[in-house]
């Protein structure tokens, strides 16, 4: 299992590693996980995100590589769990709550794109 998957500090670490590859003056900027604390990425995937960021940075104009993680599903409901601790520590109370959170889609990171190049899977059945 540890072979098949990535944790989520070492794909940042990947990340940046690929966009400073080909020019290690390459600045580097990632947002949409800063809420996520601990996760695992399938290696395969990582891998791909790898090769594709160093196919962006063979054109010798990109100076910046950002990554954007949205969720596929803009409205997701998520577990609420408000939990009361007390002084000593100790959670006495628990409450459980659903949410709506809605994420922009990712249409609003292709505004203005000359070239957009789409290497999703295919979801359609």
């Amino acid at each position: 299992m540890k072979l098949m998957h990535t944790r989520l500090p070492d794909f940042y670490s990947k990340a940046e590693a690929a966009a400073k590859k080909r020019n290690p003056e390459t600045e580097f900027s990632i947002s949409g996980l800063e809420n996520v604390k601990t996760a695992k990425l399938a290696s395969l995937r990582v891998g791909r995100v790898e090769d594709e960021i160093m196919d962006i940075t063979e054109d010798e104009d990109v100076k910046k590589v950002e990554i954007v993680l949205t969720p596929d599903n803009p409205e997701t409901l998520y577990t609420v769990v408000i939990k009361g601790i007390q002084e000593d520590g100790t959670c006495k109370k628990v409450i459980l709550e659903n949410m709506m959170l809605s994420a922009p889609t990712v249409e609003t990171h292709l505004f203005g794109v000359k070239e957009i190049i789409d290497r999703r899977s295919n979801m359609k059945k």
